[in-house]
């Protein structure tokens, strides 16, 4: 009596589930073995894929084969030969395995061959190729249905942070704004939109302030356009990427958006060349911007252990290089070093005056930045119609050109988002009183402010007002030129005589948006 192995499978939950399927499969494999005198010696139950025959079952079948060496039974036995395999390729490759190697024959009762025949290979090909095309034909409608879908705006898959995925009554799909991460995404947007704290610094504080979000989930999302109400079209065929305009509520606007970016990349690219950045504790505030007077790297910072087991924190460079100061005695002499720009008795008066001046003349100035910024949109255009040229000349590559015409579409778009922010603040009432008053009173007590502060906040004093890293010898800190701000306040302090000088150099102070 011959023996057989029915192999059984399904390919979805819920076919698994129900279970008819399987016990249909069961039912027919086993009333065939019956009329044909076979005993059944195994039965294999599959709920797996048949696009490769990497599947638990399967697998375990044959490393039973290498065991046993084919001895266990005669045939493999399926309905049908998609329920076999549904790649040709593949189910060529196993047939030979099975037939060769172990003396086993597969056999799909519906569809019976008798494969030591030649012409059987023929139709063979037929039954194995038709469930492969049903497969890619499946999956093709399921790339379009999904590529219409993001065309019309609707978000596909799992929600970003900040949102979450829900369902209408009607069944249709859609992501709404869930908070309180949404704020804490926007918040961590806002964060490395002002340049000073280091990405996944960024995603730390944000973790402490209740977001959920993995570190690698996070570098994705603040690179996610749908947090600005568009969902990104991949290239297909001939159509290249692009956006589309999202059905979903947009988190944070499109200039702080493309501004991260920028931020992002700029990063990426200083990154490359240096390799530096800094996550610190309070006593070690400094590291990462101070530069080694001996072999000009970047110096690090941490703890060294005393004779009495206590610790005490160094500023040092590499070990080869040596050089190694107290970071208690630098701290000190940064805190002397920010005293130069408290501003003198009764200067803070006119450092309030010249800023409410100044801002008197922002309309005029909000005019000329929209204008700078359509020149900037039609030198894009201007720039994309002389590649184009270049490009039927055959100067340059389709490839070139397509990576041309790409830097100037997302610059155009950076452009225009900026443009839409400063036409939506135009009109915006500000307190600029108050604000003045809150600078004024934070940079008299600078460097008691300072002091005083956490280690984020140190790091945001130092990064606002130092744009550069700068040399530290141990007695002095060799600091770079400030921002424009300071520049005047020491300006101020060392050689202003009359308001009117002050103004002339402080017209540009509130676009510098240095908060304090």
């Amino acid at each position: 009596m011959k023996k057989a192995c029915l192999y059984i499978r399904v390919s979805t939950d819920e076919q698994a589930d129900k279970g008819f399927s399987q016990r249909d499969q069961a039912e027919r494999l086993q009333i065939h073995c019956a009329k044909n005198n076979i005993e059944v010696t195994k039965i294999i139950f599959e709920d797996y894929s048949a696009k490769t025959f990497i599947r638990p079952e399967w697998t375990k079948l044959l490393i039973e084969l290498r065991k046993s060496k084919g001895n266990g039974f005669d045939y493999v036995m399926f309905t049908k030969w998609d329920r076999f395999s549904r790649n040709t390729a593949d189910a060529y490759q196993m047939i030979r395995t099975l037939t060769v190697d172990y003396l086993i024959e597969p056999v799909a009762i519906e569809q019976p061959l008798d494969l030591s025949v030649p012409e059987s290979k023929t139709i063979l090909a037929v039954y194995l190729s038709m469930p492969e095309v049903e497969n890619d034909r499946r999956a093709l409608n399921v790339t379009y249905g999904m590529r219409r879908a993001k065309k019309e705006g609707r978000w596909m898959g799992l929600a970003p942070a900040g949102y979450k995925n829900k369902i209408t009554e009607n069944g249709r799909k859609y992501i709404a704004i869930d908070e309180p991460q949404a704020s804490h995404m926007r918040w961590a947007f806002e964060q490395i939109a002002e340049g000073i704290l280091a990405t996944d610094h960024v995603w730390m504080k944000a973790k402490e302030r209740g977001l959920k979000c993995s570190r690698t989930s996070f570098w994705r999302h603040v690179t996610n356009p749908g947090y600005i109400g568009k969902v990104p079209v991949p290239a297909f065929k001939d159509e290249e990427a692009h956006l589309a305009d999202g059905q979903h509520e947009p988190l944070i606007s499109e200039s702080l958006f493309y501004r991260v970016q920028e931020i992002i990349e700029s990063r990426k690219r200083r990154f490359e060349k240096k390799g530096t950045k800094a996550v610190s504790p309070r006593s070690l505030a400094l590291r990462g911007f101070l530069i080694c007077p001996k072999c000009g790297k970047i110096m690090t910072g941490s703890a060294s252990r005393g004779r009495h087991k206590a610790y005490y924190p160094y500023y040092h460079c590499t070990a080869t290089c040596g050089a190694r100061f107290q970071a208690e005695k630098t701290n000190t002499l940064f805190e002397r070093e920010l005293s130069q720009y408290v501003p003198k008795p009764g200067m803070d008066e006119l450092f309030k005056s010249i800023i409410c001046d100044s801002y008197v003349d922002n309309g005029g100035r909000t005019f000329r930045y929209q204008n700078q910024k359509l020149e900037q949109i039609a030198e894009q255009n201007k720039r994309k119609s002389r590649v184009l040229e270049l490009l039927i000349n055959k100067t340059i590559s389709e490839e070139e050109y397509r990576q041309i015409k790409k830097e100037c579409e997302n610059a155009i778009l950076r452009h225009e988002a900026e443009l839409k922010e400063i036409s939506e603040q135009a009109d915006d009432d500000l307190n600029i009183e108050g604000l003045a008053e809150l600078a004024a009173i934070n940079l008299k007590n600078l460097p008691e402010f300072y002091a005083t502060a956490d280690s984020d906040i140190k790091r945001a004093i130092v990064g606002s007002i130092y744009p550069e890293k700068w040399v530290f010898d141990g007695e002095a800190h060799r600091t770079p030129e400030t921002n424009e701000v300071f520049q005047l306040i020491y300006h101020i302090n060392r050689k202003l005589g009359h308001k009117k000088s002050g103004a002339k150099s402080l017209k540009d102070l509130y676009s510098a948006k240095v908060h304090l």
